[in-house]
């Protein structure tokens, strides 16, 4: 199963498109002046933005991928804006990059806090947890491997109950450092094979920390580690460095080097290149996915099945389904099983 951000929108992630806005419109302490006192600086500078003064709402905020282009560009090329610079001595193209890697995890976080279904007396009702029953109930998780695209953390929490409810381990398929130490704060016991249900992250995760010194990654089971760290920084248990997060921000210019990425990516390609059936779930195949596309090409031409493609995707637009829909079919070989089905929907029914 391949999940985008529109899986994560009936429990209350915002979706991309409304980063910017959704992050202006919170009321957050103080501790956040700073970051905000920088953006509202660049948002002005480089878009004549007045994120202070404008109607947010009605603002045209040019995209992450338009933003974070611009941004990696500037790093590649070794080139610096106008009161902008990226020595160490003035890194603000760094600083800012990493200012909007923040406001995704920030924003995202702070959204999830306001849905209903946030609180654990609710969680029953969450698609997710749904789904996940009903894959137990039918005999087919231990069957079933999960590819997310997702930063948030909402399936990783429904996977992560099924150890107390059936006794089974979520499996990202890396190594953690909480697998051999327990650190109080972020124990995470090493997933049985014979138990293991596998989620599959290529983008990163909120809740995993990386140190780039000794190079190892930390889990922090059910929390937003990367949020946390904003508020409090947090040294690696192995070396003392400072930790950082394992995010690929949404950019044309994705750069996979990270070791645990890549691992992650090569195992991900094994499970779509054995896949009987692919669905994706609330992910619109954007044409900024180009390395995506390159993964499910790679899969589909090198694979050992020709899998059947459903897309459950049940957008409210007549004409932005169609483009979507559009996209997938001339992707991939085979037919592509438009369902029309919400996300909600197939968390309880299977789609065959």
């Amino acid at each position: 199963m391949f999940f985008g951000a529109g899986a994560s929108v009936p429990e209350g992630a915002p979706v991309q498109g409304n980063l910017f806005e959704k992050y202006f419109s919170l009321q957050l302490d103080g501790k956040f002046d700073e970051i905000n006192k920088r953006l509202n600086s660049f948002f002005k500078d480089f878009f004549a933005i007045d994120i202070e003064n404008d109607n947010l709402k009605k603002i045209n905020f040019p995209t992450f991928e338009e933003i974070l282009g611009i941004l990696e560009l500037s790093l590649d090329r070794r080139e610096s804006f106008k009161n902008y610079g990226l020595d160490h001595n003035f890194p603000e193209i760094q600083q800012i990059r990493q200012d909007l890697i923040f406001l995704i995890a920030i924003t995202i976080g702070e959204e999830l806090k306001k849905s209903e279904l946030y609180k654990d007396s609710n969680k029953d009702k969450r698609c997710h947890e749904k789904l996940i029953k009903r894959l137990v109930d039918d005999d087919n998780i231990l069957h079933t491997d999960f590819i997310s695209l997702n930063y948030d953390i909402i399936l990783d929490n429904a996977l992560t109950d099924m150890q107390s409810k059936y006794n089974l381990d979520l499996d990202y398929g890396i190594e953690f450092t909480n697998f051999e130490k327990d650190y109080g704060w972020s124990y995470w016991r090493r997933p049985r094979p014979q138990k293991a249900v596998h989620l599959y992250k290529p983008h990163g995760s909120l809740n995993w920390l990386y140190c780039p010194t000794c190079i190892s990654t930390t889990l922090t089971p059910e929390q937003k580690g990367v949020v946390e760290l904003f508020y409090k920084p947090k040294e690696c248990k192995n070396c003392g460095s400072r930790m950082i997060p394992i995010i690929i921000p949404p950019t044309f210019f994705k750069v996979m080097s990270n070791r645990y990425l890549q691992e992650i990516w090569y195992k991900a390609e094994d499970a779509l290149k054995n896949a009987k059936r692919i669905y994706f779930c609330g992910y619109s195949f954007p044409d900024a996915d180009i390395h995506i596309k390159y993964l499910l090409k790679k899969a589909e031409l090198n694979g050992n099945s020709n899998p059947e493609i459903y897309v459950i995707n049940g957008e409210s637009r007549k004409i932005k389904s169609k483009e979507t829909q559009s996209r997938y079919e001339r992707f991939f070989k085979g037919n592509v099983n438009w369902t029309g089905k919400k996300f909600e929907y197939f968390c309880e029914n299977d789609i065959k």
